[in-house]
């Protein structure tokens, strides 16, 4: 146990050393969050696999099997998550579209709404300007010459 242990930990080491040179070299620098997570997973699976041989009893096909079950369940649920926020996208888009058109709405009922005020302005102020015409226009009779009456 003592010498599978001890090759365990070269191993580790060794991949370590690997792991953060390619870390180091890598392409963009926002690929580094997902390769350190990617080789904290290696090296926990690297150190978990001789202690689970030693505490299993060497079993280590069964041990395969049941990582590749739970890597299936964790690709299953993976997938389900991406489906339910592509349902989200999509009802996030759907409902930001419905505000976009209800506020469209909105504008073009209060532009008709002045455009009735404005119009119902204009046509009071004629009405005013034509009575106040009327009041100004002076009326004129000519009288001719009047007449006495003598009343008996």
């Amino acid at each position: 146990m003592r010498n599978a242990l001890f090759r365990a930990i070269c191993k580790v080491g060794i991949f370590v050393i690997c792991a953060q040179a390619l870390v180091h070299f890598r392409p963009r620098e926002a690929y580094e969050k997902y390769l350190k997570l990617l080789v904290g997973i290696m090296v926990m699976i690297q150190l978990f696999l001789p202690i689970a041989a030693f505490f299993l009893g060497g079993n280590m096909e069964q041990l395969a099997q049941r990582l590749e079950g739970f890597q299936e369940e964790l690709e299953q649920n993976a997938k389900l998550e991406a489906e339910a926020a592509m349902k989200a996208d999509e009802v996030l888009e759907r409902m930001t579209l419905e505000e976009v058109s209800r506020r469209m709405e909105e504008l073009k009922r209060k532009e008709q709404e002045t455009e009735q005020n404005q119009t119902q302005q204009q046509t009071q102020e004629q009405v005013q300007e034509q009575v106040q015409e009327e009041k100004d226009t002076v009326i004129s009779v000519e009288v001719g010459p009047i007449e006495s009456v003598i009343i008996e």
